[in-house]
């Protein structure tokens, strides 16, 4: 049996325990990898498994749920899989999950993105930290957050970015923590549509090819089949990496026919991007939402209040806040005028 062992920040550390771990899965966490892990907030079993699940409540015939305990089959496009979630309340929590052939191959996508990502930032949350959607970068001591829906240009904007300098704090999820930015790096997605010119200079040959061949899959299956390309973004940017920044603005991205930018409050923010926390829960969202059903005193059921009152205290009050709009091509005239409100202050 292979063992890893992750270490994000000394906030939240789990174990993945599998005869084998695919190479997506492996570049997924490759960042916060760590020699040894005691006391894990959560521990991942890969492989097949039989559920403990006599004594649950069923629900709709699939959710299978009783205290500190959920198990379901799920799927989604070509990958199968099922979960079983022991301990859903408790420090440990223990996760098996088993998957056919295609949510192996694409663990990053079936396995990290739907399951162990979420569980990173359930941990998270209920550590009183925050983990949102949007990409964030920072120079002179001030970091830059740019939250956003995806395909609006957090990956764009960061890697613009960082090209001229700035350090990058990641372009997918990053934490937020009583005013200040903590970076999650994950590998940078890069697919068609946010492949920046400095990306191509650290690609090979193959890589390019690879790259094109996937979008070609992508066109000739009608958008259904999308596979990103994965790049570890301290092998881009070795020198611009920082762990931690005091935040000054955040720009709320959203993509429209023209470029504007207007001040906004706090409640629209915090509002905006907790939904996009919800949207970007994947299956997870129908788990919890079953498992607090049938236990709606349960902190489980409580968790996305926790949320929505983990940002509001870690914004802080003295954040600059902003909604940007930014044109579906998101060239780089588009991030001049990004450049200059972030410098400018506006």
């Amino acid at each position: 049996m292979i063992e890893k062992n992750y270490n994000v920040h000394d906030i939240v550390r789990f174990k993945v325990i599998a005869n084998r771990i695919s190479s997506r899965m492996d570049i997924e966490y490759r960042n916060f990898e760590s020699s040894v892990v005691d006391e894990p907030d959560f521990t991942v079993y890969l492989g097949d498994f039989t559920p403990l699940n006599e004594g649950c409540t069923i629900l709709d015939k699939t959710y299978y749920i009783k205290e500190d305990y959920f198990y379901c089959k799920d799927s989604y496009k070509l990958g199968k899989w099922q979960i079983e979630i022991s301990g859903f309340e408790e420090k440990n929590t223990i996760v098996r999950i088993s998957t056919n052939f295609i949510g192996e191959v694409f663990a990053d996508m079936f396995i990290c993105a739907f399951i162990v990502d979420f569980l990173i930032r359930f941990k998270m949350e209920e550590k009183g930290y925050s983990v949102v959607h949007a990409s964030a970068v920072s120079k002179g001591g001030r970091a830059y957050l740019f939250p956003s829906h995806s395909g609006a240009g957090k990956t764009t904007t960061a890697l613009y970015f960082a090209e001229i300098g700035y350090d990058l704090f990641g372009d997918d999820f990053v934490i937020i923590h009583e005013g200040n930015i903590i970076n999650y790096l994950t590998p940078l997605n890069i697919f068609a549509y946010n492949l920046n010119p400095i990306l191509l200079d650290h690609m090979g040959l193959n890589i390019r090819y690879l790259l094109k061949l996937k979008n070609m899959i992508y066109k000739m299956s009608f958008g259904y089949v999308k596979i990103f390309t994965k790049v570890n973004p301290k092998e881009v940017f070795p020198n611009q990496v920082k762990s931690k920044s005091k935040l000054n603005s955040v720009y709320l991205l959203a993509q429209k026919d023209a470029f504007d930018v207007e001040k906004i409050n706090k409640v629209c923010i915090i509002n905006n991007m907790f939904i996009n926390q919800m949207m970007e829960s994947g299956p997870f969202l129908k788990y919890l939402l079953e498992y607090a059903y049938v236990f709606p005193e349960s902190c489980v059921a409580k968790y996305w209040d926790k949320c929505k009152a983990n940002l509001e205290r870690n914004l802080g009050d003295n954040v600059n806040l902003y909604s940007v709009d930014v044109p579906k091509i998101y060239d780089k005239e588009t991030f001049n005028k990004m450049r200059r409100i972030t410098e400018c202050g506006i």
